[in-house]
């Protein structure tokens, strides 16, 4: 029989209250509520992308405790998870798959964060360099057109490089969205 592990996960008092709605309506406890949780996940390979309104949350400074048991497997999975999606703690991980699993709208994990943030500066940065070419048109400055060409090819692979990776974020996110509104 695989070894059990605890941990210890820290929620917003209206995160309790709606495990212990959940609880009611399942007759379950906490434990096997997170372990289903968990269960449900572990097919997905971390398919966990969705907006979630954080001005919701810490309406209180009252924290709950909550512990549970696991099973190494469990666990390492965890762990393995944590490290992809940029939580890189097992009780942080537990957490945002459990909230997610709890609200419609979802929590993003710091990597999809982080993603989303580089795409910004992509495209502010392809903004600059349009705007730089279209005041040097504006003010007839002269340029060489080799450089104008030069440019405008490095500017276009940029955009296209951008474009490729929003869309693959997007489709990510829809593939994603489409499997957990499947499962309701």
């Amino acid at each position: 029989m695989p070894r059990k592990h605890k941990a210890t996960i820290r929620l917003a008092y209206p995160n309790v209250e709606r495990l212990e709605e959940l609880q009611k309506y399942v007759h379950m406890p906490f434990t096997s509520i997170v372990n289903s949780c968990i269960y449900e996940m572990l097919g997905d390979k971390l398919n966990l992308l969705k907006e979630f309104n954080l001005s919701t949350l810490n309406t209180s400074d009252e924290e709950i405790e909550i512990r549970l048991i696991l099973y190494q497997s469990e666990k390492n999975y965890l762990l393995e998870a944590s490290n992809i999606t940029g939580t890189n703690s097992l009780t942080a991980e537990i957490k945002l798959r459990l909230l997610n699993s709890i609200y419609k709208r979802r929590f993003l994990a710091p990597n999809e964060i982080e993603a989303f943030n580089s795409m910004k500066f992509e495209i502010n940065a392809i903004g600059r360099n349009l705007h730089q070419i279209l005041k040097k048109i504006h003010f007839k400055e002269e340029f060489k057109t080799d450089d104008l060409k030069v440019i405008l090819e490095q500017l276009s692979s940029k955009i296209d490089d951008t474009k490729k990776e929003i869309d693959n974020l997007l489709k990510y996110t829809n593939k994603r969205f489409k499997k957990y509104e499947d499962k309701k």
